[in-house]
C-alpha cells in the first residue's frame, strides 16, 4: 500500500523510487512475512498483452500467428497443465519446465502452439498455417463440376460459349471466397482457444499465494 502510494505521488525522479529493501521493511513493520511478500511480488500481475499477425483483405488468410504475454511466470507443473488444454503433444515436446509445445487441427489450418515461462512472464504463441493437403480433394471436384457445367452449356447451344465461361469463372470465385470464409471461421476458433489459454494462465498467476493479512487489517496496522 505504501509502495503504491509513493509511486502515485512520484514525480519521476530517482529519489521518489521505492526500493525492494524499503518495501520489505514496510512489510515487516506491518507484520507481513517477507518471504510471502516476495512470492506475491514475483508472481506478476496477471495482465495480458496481445499481438496477432493476421492477413487482411479478401484473399485467403494464409499463415498467421496469435500471441499472448501474461505478466507472471507459471511453475513447471502449471505450465504443463495449461499446455494440455491446447491439444496433443507435438513431436518436439519442448523443454520441460520452461516450454511446452502442442499441436492441433482447426479446419483447414494446422496449428503449433508454444507455452513458455521465463523471466517472470508466460508467453503463448500459436502459429497457424494452411493445410493444402486437406484442401487438395476439393480441387478435382471443382474441376469436374466446372467441366460438366461447361460441357452441358455448349451441348445445349454452341453459341453459349461466353455464358459457359462466365459460369465457370463464377464457380471458381465462389469456391475461392467460400474457402476464405471457412478459414476466417477457423481463425476465430483458434483465437478463442488462445484467449482461453491466456485466461487459464491469468487465473493460475493470480491464484498463487496471498498476503497473510487483508487490506483492511493492513490499514488498521498503519493507523489509516
Amino acid at each position: 500500500m505504501e509502495a503504491l502510494r509513493a509511486a502515485s505521488e512520484s514525480g519521476g525522479g530517482d529519489d521518489d523510487l521505492v526500493t525492494e529493501s524499503e518495501l520489505l521493511a514496510m512489510a515487516g513493520e506491518m507484520g507481513v512475512d517477507s518471504e510471502q511478500l516476495r512470492a506475491v511480488l514475483a508472481r506478476g500481475t496477471g495482465s495480458v498483452q496481445g499481438r496477432d499477425n493476421v492477413a487482411t483483405g479478401w484473399g485467403w488468410p494464409g499463415n498467421e500467428t496469435f500471441e499472448r504475454v501474461i505478466d507472471g511466470e507459471l511453475s513447471p507443473g502449471q505450465l504443463e497443465e495449461v499446455a494440455e488444454l491446447a491439444g496433443g503433444r507435438y513431436e518436439d515436446g519442448g523443454t520441460p519446465g520452461v516450454r511446452e509445445t502442442r499441436e492441433f487441427w482447426e479446419g483447414w489450418r494446422y496449428v503449433t502452439l508454444d507455452v513458455t515461462a521465463r523471466g517472470g512472464r508466460t508467453r503463448i504463441l500459436a502459429k497457424s498455417k494452411i493445410s493444402y493437403m486437406r484442401l487438395s480433394p476439393f480441387f478435382p471436384l471443382l474441376a469436374i463440376a466446372c467441366l460438366m457445367f461447361f460441357t452441358l452449356m455448349l451441348k445445349e447451344n454452341p453459341a453459349n460459349l461466353e455464358q459457359a465461361l462466365q459460369g465457370v469463372i463464377s464457380m471458381g470465385l465462389l469456391f475461392y471466397f467460400g474457402v476464405g470464409w471457412g478459414m476466417r471461421l477457423n481463425r476465430k476458433r483458434i483465437l478463442a482457444r488462445v484467449e482461453e489459454l491466456a485466461a487459464s494462465v491469468q487465473e493460475q498467476v493470480r491464484g498463487q499465494g496471498a498476503l497473510v493479512v487483508g487490506e483492511e487489517e493492513l490499514e488498521d496496522r498503519l493507523g489509516r
